[in-house]
C-alpha cells in the first residue's frame, strides 16, 4: 500500500527531473496535487474524483481509453450535477469483443478527441483531489500512459483504489471465499450464476446492495465506485480511524 511520504518523495523526485521543461498550467497545477494534503485529518474533509476508463482491450500496453467517466464526492458526498463523462478517439481499430462489453461503436467515437486532448480536459476535472478507482492500476496504467505521452510525468494525484478496501474494510468475510472461487475459476474467468468475476466492481457492488446503472459504462462504474468509497469512509470513522492516513494506510496506491 502507498503512504502519503512515498507520494511526496515521488513528487520531489519528479519536479527535480522537469525543473528545467517549460511546463502549461495543468502541468503546474497536477504537480501541486499533494500540497494540501495533510495525514492527520479527516478524510471526509477532502474532495475525491473518483473515475473509470473503458478501454478497447485489458492489454495495458496496446489497448486504448475510449471512454473517461468520473464523479466529484465532496465532504461524504456524491455531486451527480458536476460529473465527467468523456468519449476518447482510440485512434485504432475497436475489437468487436470489446464492443460487447462496453457498447461504444466507432462511429461513436469518430468525433472524439484523441488521447492527448482528452488528458488535458480530465486534468481540468480533477484538479488537485484525491484519485480513486476501483482496481486502481488498471485505470491509472491507462491514465498515465496518456499522461507520460503529453506532459513526461505520471498523474500526480494522490490515489486511492477501492478494490482493498471491500477486501479489508467492507467485506473482508467474503475475501477467503471470493478467492477460492476465484481460483477454480480460474484467471479472468466469469461465474456463470452470476456473470462476473468474483471479485469485481459488480460482485462487490452486489454484495453491498448498490446497484450499478448501465455496467460498464465509464459513468455507470465511476458511479458505483463513488457509492462504495461513501461506505468505506463512513466505516473506518465509525471504527475510530477516519484520518487521511488511515485510508492510506488501508487503500493507498
Amino acid at each position: 500500500m502507498g503512504t502519503l511520504f512515498m507520494a511526496r518523495l515521488t513528487n520531489r523526485l519528479v519536479r527535480i527531473r522537469t525543473r528545467k521543461k517549460t511546463l502549461d498550467r495543468r502541468a503546474r497545477v497536477n504537480m501541486k496535487a499533494l500540497e494540501h494534503l495533510n495525514g492527520t485529518a479527516r478524510a471526509l474533509n477532502f474532495q475525491y474524483t473518483v473515475v473509470d476508463v473503458e478501454t478497447t482491450g485489458l492489454d495495458q500496453r496496446r489497448s486504448r481509453i475510449v471512454s473517461i467517466g468520473a464523479f466529484k464526492v465532496i465532504a461524504g458526498r456524491i455531486h451527480l450535477g458536476r460529473f465527467f463523462n468523456q468519449l476518447v478517439n482510440p485512434g485504432g481499430d475497436m475489437p468487436p469483443e470489446s464492443i460487447t462489453v462496453h457498447g461504444i461503436v466507432p462511429s461513436m467515437v469518430a468525433t472524439a478527441p484523441r488521447g492527448r486532448a482528452a488528458i488535458e480536459t480530465f486534468l481540468d476535472y480533477l484538479g488537485n483531489d484525491i484519485l480513486v478507482a476501483h482496481n486502481a492500476r488498471f485505470d491509472l496504467a491507462f491514465l498515465n500512459r496518456l499522461m507520460l505521452a503529453r506532459y513526461g510525468f505520471k498523474i500526480q494525484n494522490l490515489a486511492i483504489d477501492t478494490l482493498p478496501l471491500c477486501e479489508t474494510i467492507l467485506l473482508p468475510k467474503l475475501l477467503g471465499p471470493m478467492q477460492r472461487q476465484a481460483k477454480l475459476m480460474g484467471r479472468g474467468a466469469f461465474n456463470p450464476a452470476t456473470r462476473h468475476h468474483p471479485r469485481s466492481l459488480e460482485a462487490y457492488a452486489h454484495h453491498l446492495g448498490i446497484r450499478i446503472h448501465r455496467r460498464h459504462t465509464a459513468a455507470g462504474d465511476a458511479l458505483a465506485t463513488a457509492m462504495i468509497l461513501q461506505r468505506g469512509v463512513d466505516k473506518l470513522e465509525r471504527k475510530g480511524r477516519g484520518r487521511l492516513k488511515d485510508l492510506i494506510r488501508v487503500a493507498g496506491v
